[in-house]
This record gives structure tokens, sequence and C-alpha cells, in this order.
């Protein structure tokens, strides 16, 4: 028996040996593998499985992988407490400190992540740097387009022209005839609330619904194609399965799904762009112009709806979730609705016939307040992850002069969660929602230059989002016209006991968290004001001409 035993040990012993042997051989092995680090480039981090690591990380935690990155851990000479005279004797600590750009290999490669505000706007401002390899690279799969167009947008400048086509379609213009459109529809909707009020079984929904619709009219005119309640489904389901369709997720229910979303849209949206013309001032100039160049190098019909399905979610993914924040936060506050509707009161115009009259410059230049907890609510809410490609052997600089080497093929990650997150630039309490927070007077012009360089929830440089004053105007108005002509309430109780549903995590696809149920948001009952009763609203934007 005792040599039975020992045989036993003996082979446990060779075979623990063996495995040790063979990860320790895996380890260097992966080590070897690694890309080569020069001595100019940010620190290296890496993970404890070479090479494929942090790409399953990342694939798995999203956006929340590189909140584990924002630390690393150094030591420090801290007096002894226990000392005589202070100073005196010293005893090593462990110490956090935020590491604000790190170098990680990725397989084969690598990429650079940055969590330092003013290192992010170097990088946004850098021309190396750009966002439009990865548009190239994931066109194909989010929109699923032929292999036709892929060879135009590889052999063409139809990208350049096409990216640039977005920016002219979104000048002051443009933007005020979008935010009229808009919330023409959202005005309809919230004027039809009758001396019953509206009960709404779950506000979200109701808020992703409505909006959708409405930024859509904005968008593509009166034979707006996005409006049955199936394809507002769709825009959803296709944006939610974004992730499936750019990696190819094999989750087959998932990924049916999202397909099938999306060519519901792309008919949808085929259809209409057959019949469009070209010089219908009812249609946005944001969606005539890409039109209009796509059409330039010979694509039509339902080829043009397969492409614009790859941009239909870009106006709604991310204003719509922070639009459900933004009311979360500042109706749960009674308070907080008092003093935004004084604010906002005195700049809308009781006219005849019971109208209403919303300036939606009035609310940029004479409510701060407002704006203020806007942005604390888009801080909160939003986790977007810029992705840039490295073209050329690059630096980019601190505050305070010191210089990073990025190398050419690298990808650069810019994690605006890490920023909108940290206590060293927002405070204590940045986990928390506070209404003033922009506002903040008591700063010092470093750490009010910091907070601007961190709050970024619509990128930076040349590819900073175009569509973002039409998002933040929408927004800005509805919620104007909320304060001041209804009361909200919760249908289950009072904002006391309320408390905000859990966030979701922020997959790459996207920027903006949702909640983690959807379906299990509480309902909200609208009724009108007093003295408010028989208002219709209307929305104007830009200058009055008398």
């Amino acid at each position: 028996m005792a040599l039975t035993e020992g045989i036993v040990a003996l082979l446990l012993s060779k075979s623990v040996s063996i495995s040790l042997a063979v990860c320790g051989l895996l380890f260097f092995v992966g080590r070897a593998l690694e890309s080569s680090v020069d001595a100019l480039e940010p620190p290296v981090l890496r993970s404890k499985i070479p090479i494929f690591g942090h790409f399953y990380s990342l694939l798995r935690d999203q956006e929340a992988f590189f909140k584990r990155l924002e630390w690393h851990t150094a030591w420090e000479h801290t007096p002894d407490a226990n000392a005589a005279v202070a100073n005196t004797h010293t005893h090593l600590v462990s110490k956090k400190h935020r590491l604000p750009i790190a170098t990680l290999p990725v397989l084969r490669t690598k990429l650079y992540a940055i969590s330092d505000p003013i290192l992010v706007q170097s990088a946004y401002c850098n021309k190396n740097l750009s966002f439009t390899p990865f548009a190239v690279r994931g066109a194909q799969k989010i929109a699923g387009f032929s292999d036709e167009y892929h060879q135009v947008l590889m052999q063409t400048n139809v990208l350049s022209e096409y990216f640039k086509s977005l920016y002219d379609g979104t000048t002051a213009q443009h933007i005020h005839q979008l935010n009229v459109t808009s919330l023409k529809h959202v005005s309809k909707h919230i004027g039809s609330i009758g001396g019953d009020g509206m009960e709404i079984a779950n506000t979200y929904l109701w808020l992703r619904n409505l909006m959708t619709v409405a930024t859509c009219e904005g968008l593509f005119g009166p034979e707006n194609p996005i409006r049955g309640d199936e394809l507002v489904e769709d825009v959803w389901t296709f944006e939610t399965g974004l992730p499936y369709l750019f990696f190819h997720i094999l989750n087959s229910k998932t990924l049916q799904r999202t397909k099938e979303a999306r060519r519901r849209l792309q008919l949808a949206l085929g259809n209409w762009c057959k019949n469009m013309k070209q010089d219908d001032e009812q249609v946005s100039a944001y969606i005539r112009n890409r039109v209009g160049i796509l059409r330039g190098y010979g694509v039509e019909g339902q080829d043009l709806g397969d492409i614009e399905v790859g941009l239909i979610h870009v106006p709604t993914s991310n204003s719509i979730p922070t639009l459900f924040w933004f009311f979360i936060h500042v109706f749960t506050r009674p308070d907080l609705v008092l003093q935004m509707r004084a604010e906002v009161e005195p700049i809308a115009k009781r006219g005849p016939g019971h109208v209403a009259t919303i300036n939606i410059d009035d609310i940029i230049e004479r409510c701060p307040l407002l704006i203020s907890a806007y942005k604390e609510a888009s801080r909160i809410c939003n986790g977007f992850t810029c992705n840039r490609l490295t073209l050329e052997d690059t630096t980019i600089t601190d505050g305070q002069g010191r210089s990073y080497l990025l190398k050419k093929g690298a990808a650069v990650k810019m994690p605006a969660g890490v920023t909108h997150g940290s206590e060293d630039i927002w405070g204590q309490d940045a986990a928390t929602f506070r209404a003033d927070r922009f506002l903040d007077k008591g700063l010092t012009s470093e750490q009010a230059k910091i907070r601007r360089a961190a709050w970024t929830p619509f990128g930076g440089g040349a590819h900073m989002c175009p569509g973002r004053n039409f998002a933040t105007a929408e927004i800005y108005g509805f919620m104007a016209a909320l304060l001041l002509g209804y009361n909200v309430e919760p249908l289950d109780g009072n904002w006391d006991t309320y408390k905000p549903p859990p966030m979701a995590s922020c997959p790459q696809s996207t920027s903006v968290r949702k909640p983690e149920d959807e379906a299990a948001v509480c309902g909200t009952r609208l009724t009108r004001r007093s003295g408010w009763e028989a208002v219709q609203w209307k929305f104007i934007s830009g200058p009055v001409t008398e």
C-alpha cells in the first residue's frame, strides 16, 4: 500500500512539474511573441495571460475593462505613526496612482489606452490619429452592404466626401431646421394631453419611442419612413445587436434577430431613398448631402437604404438614453424642478390662441442650471470609448510637457467613462448627480481647464459628433416644455421613495448606458399644471426677425 501511494505521489509530482513547465513555456513564448515596445512609448501594462488576455477581457467587459486599468501601484515612503518625532522614521506603503496612458499588448499588436484629459485632447487634435480606418473596416460588417460598394469605398474618395457632407449638413442654419421639425412632433404629442392627464406604463420606452420618431421626422421630413411601432423597435434591436454584427459573435438568436431588424429597416430606407428628390428642402441637409454624395458615385435605390442603415442609430442611440437619465435625475428632485422651472419660465412667450413659444437659443443663453444639469446627467451616463488608428509614428503631450511616442498601426482608445467618473477631476462625490456641478465657481483655472477637457460625450477633434447640437437642442426643448406645463409623478408612489433603475454596462458600439432592465422601468403620470391647461407648444430656433 505504501509503495502504491509512493508511485501515485511520484506521478502526481511529475504531472504538476510538467504542467508548471508547460505553463512557464507558454508564458515566455507569449512574452516573446508580443510586439516590441520603444522606451519612448507609454508604459506597458501586461495581462496575466500573454497575447490573449487583454483581448479577451476587452471583449468580455467592454467599457468597464478600462476602469480596471485606471490605477497602478507605487511604493512611497510615509512617516511611521509610532515614531517619536514625525518624519524621523519612514516605512514603505502601497499607494494608488492614476496611470495617464498605457501600452496594452493585444494579440500580435498593441493599443494605447489614454485616461488623462489633456493627453486625450492632444490625441483628438493630432492629424496622424484617425477614425476613418475603423469606419472602413466596420461599415460593411454593420450595414452588410454589397462587395461592389465596398470596392467603391476602398478605391474612390467617397468616404472623405461622405464625412464632409455630414458636417456641411449640420451648420447653424440646418440645425435650426432640424430642431424645429423634430420638436414639432414632440409638441403635438404632449399638446394632446388633456384634463385627465396621461399615464405612461414605462417611462424609458415612452421617451425612447417618442424621440426616435421625432428625430427621424427632423431628418427625413414629412415622408419619414421610421414611424410604425415595428420599425421603431427595429431601430433599437439593431442598435443593441451591433457588437454581434461587428464581431460576428455566434449567438444565433441575437444575431439572427439583429439581421432581421436590419433588413426591415433597409427595405424601408431603400423605398424612401428611391423616391427622395435631391432638392426637397423638407428633408434635412444632413440626409440630402450624404445621399447626394453616394448618388454621385453611382449608388442608387435599395443600395442607398442598405448603406443608410449604418447611420440610423447615430442620432438616436446616445441622445435618447441621455434624455431618460436627465429626465429621471431632474424630476426625482422636486426642489430642482422648482429652480429650473423658475429659470425657464421667463423665456416662454405666451401668445394668442394659448400658444407658448420657446426659442431654443434662449434656453442655451439664459438657462445655465438646466444646461449644467444636462451636462451632469450626460457625465454620469456616458461611457463613450473613442477609437483612433495611428497612421504614422507621432507624439502626444500632457499638461506637464511630457511626450509619449505612438507607433504607426497601433489602435488608440480613449474611454470617456474613466474621465467622467474620476474623483481626482470631479471630487469625491463624482458618482453622485449634482445639478450645479458645471456652475462651480470656486475652481482654480487649472481645475476648470481639466474639467473642460475631461467632459467628452461627443468625442473631439476632426471627428467630433456632427449632430451634437441637434441632439442637445431636442432635449433642451422637450425638458423646458415638461418643466413649465406639466406635473410629472411616478405611477406607483412618489419621488421621495423612488430609486432610479441601475445602469447597464456600456458596450463599445454605443456611448450611453441604458437601464439594466428596460422593461422594468417605472411608469409616469403627466398632468397639466395650473395656468397651463390649454397651452400648445411652439418651438423656434435661431435669431427672431421682427
